[in-house]
């Protein structure tokens, strides 16, 4: 789907506000906020350095994950190199133990993972593509009919078609039908992102098809009340599509003019170019 391409590298487009939904952004989000002031640094990132340590003190109860409480500590002091010596400690002693206790390590690394997902340093490269992934696409090939291991890596991956594919195991787990309609909604957020300025990114069609989508996806919520958040989502983003086509008509000023001229609110991004530092 065209409406799902990512942004260059040149352009970085900052949230609108909170994600509503039950799963928080993930780290296939393309949000990107640029800090220039490293005063600044544990005030916009004071949830995550809570996060650490929360799962630091969290995961000192296992000696299992000694070494990634340890790399939670170091992270949230901010010495970088001596928490990645701390987690390729852990990486080097997990490889000696049995499938069983891999997998028992990694349902309780995705627990904390799910549970503080302010904790954006947390789940590093390292640690998720040469142990968690690892084990649960092992996992997976040897028990077939487990839906366990193939939820954990649709909802890690953020993949649509592994995320269907739990779906039709279990159509009840409304987690999963959230992590659709987050991802299809972030395709949306792409095509629209620039509309503070006039310009739509791929074609409406198809959006509106990802939109009808995440629809039929919520329709069929078991508990459409831990939804509620997602509905409104794609009630606001259907608007801002309608809003958009019903101004390509008749444009008259800029989008966000003839929106407010007409009482439309929509939250627009921010937007912000990197080509030497101006915005």
């Amino acid at each position: 789907m065209a409406a799902c391409r990512r942004a260059g590298a040149l352009v970085g487009w900052i949230e609108r506000g909170p994600r509503p939904g039950v799963l928080p952004a993930t780290p296939l989000n393309p949000r990107i906020v640029r800090q220039t002031v490293m005063s600044e640094l544990h005030y916009w990132n004071r949830a995550n350095f809570e996060g650490l340590a929360s799962l630091a003190s969290a995961f000192r109860a296992d000696q299992r994950l000694k070494h990634l409480a340890t790399y939670c500590d170091l992270r949230e002091k901010g010495l970088r190199r001596e928490a990645l010596a701390e987690l390729v400690a852990f990486l080097e002693e997990a490889e000696g133990w049995d499938a069983s206790a891999q997998r028992n390590v990694v349902l309780r690394i995705l627990e904390g993972h799910w549970r503080t997902p302010q904790a954006h340093q947390f789940l590093a490269e390292p640690l998720r593509r040469r142990f968690v992934e690892p084990v649960l696409k092992e996992w997976r090939a040897t028990e077939h009919d487990n839906p366990l291991p193939l939820r954990q890596l649709a909802l890690l991956r953020g993949d649509r078609d592994l995320l269907r594919h739990a779906l039709r195991i279990n159509p009840k787990d409304d987690h999963v039908r959230a992590a659709i309609a987050n991802s299809l909604f972030r395709c949306v957020d792409y095509s629209t992102h620039h509309l503070s300025e006039g310009r739509f990114i791929g074609n409406i069609e198809d959006a509106e098809a990802a939109l009808s989508d995440a629809t039929a996806v919520l329709k069929e919520a078991t508990d459409p009340g831990t939804l509620g958040s997602l509905v409104e989502e794609l009630r606001g983003l259907t608007a801002l599509l309608a809003d958009w086509r019903e101004y390509q008509d008749a444009p008259k000023g800029s989008f966000p003019e003839w929106c407010r001229a007409r009482n439309r609110n929509h939250r627009w991004w921010s937007i912000v170019y990197y080509d030497g530092g101006s915005a």
